[in-house]
């Protein structure tokens, strides 16, 4: 009895010691939380932990899925505290990850520089883990292949349409120099005909003072004439005539007229007419 108590001692000893190294490992992790937690992405870890089975699939859906934590930090400090109840080995996989991704971390939490070394605890998983990357890298590569093929399809369709772009370019500069020289025209016409309707207008003018100046001649020809007429037939007058009378229709001579000079139409009072219009009496 009294050995085996002392075996369970000396066991109690050793998991208490185990327990300081573990958390004397954890200690530079915890130094460093703020820094840990500000840069480290658990989504570009999880997988190389989950490979070297670290965490689980829960592990990692909580980390990365909990509706509880909305940050990154809240979901890298969440991670820290799930490998740090993982003991020794989650210790070292959790350093070997930031050899791996984040090499200054790794160097500001273990003071060393990054040898690239991994430890036998995970060979096997960092095999397996990096054979997988190098499958995502791959589709990841076709997918670049397929993008960049589209790429180049879309740019050479660009510089077809920048080609014909240029074309129209070409080809709008010209209908404006048409554009331009015909509106110059335009203008030209435009002045031509303005200085037309001017011209117009001032005919249009001096015919209207010609039309009033020939009237005006018209009627004084005419008075004139009326002048003239009417001397003409007082003149003719002092010779004689040939008198009609309405009344009866015959035609007799007057006594002291020549009977050759004129014809004065007479009415039943004795008037005469002569062919202006105007009444006077026979003598």
């Amino acid at each position: 009895l009294i050995s085996f108590g002392g075996e369970k001692l000396e066991m109690e000893d050793c998991m208490e010691t185990l327990k300081d190294e573990e958390d004397a490992l954890w200690e530079n992790v915890e130094c460093n939380r703020h820094m840990l937690t500000r840069y480290i992405n658990p989504a570009k870890l999880t997988p190389y932990l989950r490979q070297c089975k670290v965490v689980d699939e829960q592990d990692e859906d909580e980390v990365l899925n909990s509706p509880m934590l909305l940050s990154k930090i809240n979901r890298a400090g969440r991670l820290l505290d799930i490998l740090h109840t993982k003991g020794e080995r989650g210790y070292v996989v959790f350093l070997e990850s930031l050899e791996f991704y984040y090499p200054e971390l790794y160097k500001l939490v273990t003071g060393k520089e990054p040898t690239r070394r991994f430890s036998t605890i995970v060979g096997k998983c960092l095999t397996h883990f990096l054979m997988n990357e190098i499958i995502k890298l791959q589709q990841q590569l076709k997918t670049k292949d397929a993008q960049r093929c589209e790429l180049l399809a879309k740019s050479r369709q660009l510089e077809d349409e920048r080609k014909q772009m240029k074309l129209n370019k070409i080809e709008l500069l010209t209908f404006q120099e048409r554009y331009n020289k015909m509106k110059e025209e335009r203008n030209n016409y435009n002045d031509e005909l303005v200085k037309v309707k001017d011209e117009n207008y001032n005919l249009a003018m001096r015919y209207a003072q010609l039309s009033e100046e020939k009237n005006m001649a018209v009627m004084r020809s005419r008075d004139l004439q009326l002048e003239v007429s009417d001397g003409a037939m007082w003149d003719m007058g002092l010779f004689g005539c040939f008198v009609y009378d309405c009344d009866d229709k015959n035609i007799r001579k007057s006594e002291g007229f020549p009977t050759t000079l004129s014809l004065v139409v007479s009415d039943s009072r004795g008037w005469c007419s002569s062919p202006t219009s105007k009444s006077w009496r026979c003598p």
